[in-house]
């Protein structure tokens, strides 16, 4: 009785440990004030920075983020900072109630590029005139190109120039 009773005790340590442990090295976005719908594309972004070396915190990051509609024509997101105290992207509820997973991922992105990355715009094209960038403002000329067979470039571009935050 007394072994079993033991065995029991250690194996109820043991778990509540472990999971105390899960809990607090989990760096999940639900602790940061991040829309439901956008958390996905935070989550992603997150990993792909990861995959290029770059660890992201959010929450270190003080960032905050809300859908609503943007009053400024044809703008789909912004990235307001105050300093480096507050970092807050909105996207407009229009744009994502009417865009493509693919093209809120671009937008979100693009808007965590500046916000997150520090990132500035990038209007380059290449010479058949599709953006070198999810960077750029809109206002170039360039075309944008953000489909299943140019992802893969467009992230790793998007943290290609970005060392170490």
């Amino acid at each position: 009785m007394y072994r079993s009773s033991l065995l029991f005790l250690l194996t109820i340590f043991i778990f509540a440990a472990c999971q105390r442990d899960i809990e607090e090295n989990a760096s999940t976005i639900d602790q940061i004030d991040i829309p439901s719908d956008l958390q996905p594309y935070f989550q992603t972004f997150k990993e792909k920075a990861l995959e290029n070396g770059l660890q992201i915190d959010y929450e270190s990051a003080n960032i905050t983020a809300e859908i609503r509609l943007i009053d400024e024509g044809s703008v789909a997101g912004t990235c307001s900072t105050n300093g480096h105290d507050l970092r807050h992207i909105t996207i407009d509820e229009s744009f994502w109630n009417q865009a493509s997973h693919l093209l809120k991922e671009m937008v979100v992105f693009h808007e965590l590029g500046h916000c997150i990355l520090g990132r500035g715009h990038e209007e380059s094209a290449f010479p058949n005139g599709i953006c070198r960038s999810i960077m750029r403002s809109g206002l170039g000329s360039c075309r944008d190109a953000y489909i299943p067979q140019n992802r893969d470039y467009f992230i790793q571009e998007l943290f290609s120039s970005v060392e170490g935050l």
